[in-house]
């Protein structure tokens, strides 16, 4: 005997048809060509292996990382979840909030620089078209009350707080919109955390968030067949709408971008249409758009102003973080050789050039070069670059440029195989 009614079949039937229907089409569209460019078999298996990644990210968020009563921090971009081109020295964790509960996290950096960030879907209206975007609040160290050891604590909700507190819409809540930029698994609270130095010593950032309003349930509700067609159907229209705006968004940055040609650092993030940066942000960033043969390189030259923070790093032809783990493909600059002369110069190549500032692609024909400057203190560098053939670059490098040999080279990536493990596997 059972209690299992048909409307209860016929609900999930529905749900599960509806996120399988969702990852097929996004993923067959990719292979009939009609949401991607493509221009060669390793792009068009990573585009596919994107999508596939973003429906196993859809799925986990919407089950495991979505309930805004028991909020749990879900690592939405990582060594494993790689698309949106996430910074490789930056952790980045989401958790779901509600507008008419309250929440505190404790936390501790360790004194490393990071960002507190709360998020609502808004309406925006340009040019006469209302469209969803992302409406945002956000802490720097410097705007928060943090004790000696890099400890501190943050009040979130509708009404306002002693000490450090965001506000929250009441109305709002977390996962149940998806903007039509950024739709990404986000529930409203974001924590970049920058880990710039692999040899800080210092341990991992620590993040606990809790309902603490009078309100709050003591434990989660049992799963019903309702809540969980419900997780299916928005995991489903989170797959949708993510694939299509992150492939797309890379597409129109190949479009906007000449091949090889570094573009002046700025706020505007590229990509994205009618965007409007804040006019104090922050974060300065630039792209280039690769495109190499076999024997080519990318030679980059720059001069280094004062800044807290910069780096350069790889992405390949859908945004994605490449093998950030076991190939050199991003440099911090705790990590990056800078020359008696005050530039640093790397070389973008497919094959080892024997330089300390490889940036490997990993045999990847296209993709992009993205850089960052936080918080400059003084003018904006200007970054350019140089299409050359592979065997050329030697002859560019000042005479007291170092030779990186193979075992030196073995020597970097064991470290770096052992600092991304710590980071994320431990």
């Amino acid at each position: 005997m059972t209690d299992i009614s048909e409307h209860d079949r016929a609900r999930l039937r529905a749900a599960w048809t509806s996120y399988c229907d969702a990852l097929r089409k996004e993923g067959m569209d990719i292979i009939d060509g009609k949401s991607a460019d493509p221009a060669t078999p390793q792009e068009l298996a990573e585009a596919l292996r994107a999508v596939a990644r973003i429906g196993i990210m859809s799925l986990q968020h919407r089950m495991d990382f979505n309930d805004p009563d028991f909020p749990t921090f879900f690592r939405t971009m990582d060594d494993r979840y790689k698309y949106g081109g996430p910074d490789a020295y930056i952790s980045y964790l989401t958790a779901t909030l509600r507008g008419d509960a309250t929440y505190r996290l404790r936390a501790n950096h360790y004194n490393r620089e990071f960002n507190v960030n709360v998020s609502a879907t808004v309406p925006v209206t340009t040019d006469g078209v209302t469209r969803k975007a992302l409406g945002n609040r956000e802490f720097w160290p410097q705007d928060m009350q943090i004790a000696a050891d890099g400890s501190f604590e943050v009040t979130f909700s509708s009404e306002p707080q002693p000490g450090n507190w965001m506000g929250v819409e009441r109305n709002f809540r977390g996962g149940a919109e998806l903007p039509d930029q950024y739709p990404m698994a986000s529930g409203g609270l974001m924590l970049r955390t920058y880990y710039w130095d692999p040899e800080d010593g210092l341990p991992q950032g620590q993040f606990h968030l809790e309902r603490v309003d009078d309100k709050a349930p003591l434990g989660p509700a049992p799963l019903a067949p309702s809540l969980f067609a419900q997780q299916l159907e928005s995991a489903a229209q989170l797959c949708s709408k993510a694939a299509k705006w992150w492939i797309g968004r890379a597409s129109r940055m190949r479009a906007q971008n000449p091949p090889n040609k570094l573009a002046p650092l700025g706020t505007t993030p590229p990509g994205v249409e009618n965007f409007t940066p804040p006019k104090t942000g922050p974060l300065n960033y630039g792209v280039c758009a690769f495109d190499l043969a076999p024997d080519e390189a990318l030679y980059i030259e720059t001069d280094i102003t004062p800044t807290l923070y910069w780096s350069f790093q790889l992405y390949n032809a859908w945004w994605e973080s490449p093998d950030v783990q076991h190939r050199q493909t991003s440099l911090s600059f705790k990590q990056a050789h800078v020359d008696g002369d005050g530039k640093f110069r790397c070389v973008v190549a497919h094959a080892d050039p024997g330089v300390p500032n490889w940036l490997d692609t990993g045999s990847n024909r296209r993709g992009f070069i993205f850089y960052r400057w936080l918080r400059p203190n003084t003018d904006l560098p200007s970054p350019v670059g140089r299409l050359v053939k592979l065997n050329e670059v030697r002859a560019l490098m000042p005479p007291d440029h170092p030779h990186v040999d193979q075992a030196t080279r073995r020597g970097q990536l064991s470290a770096r195989r052992a600092w991304f493990a710590r980071r994320f596997q431990t």
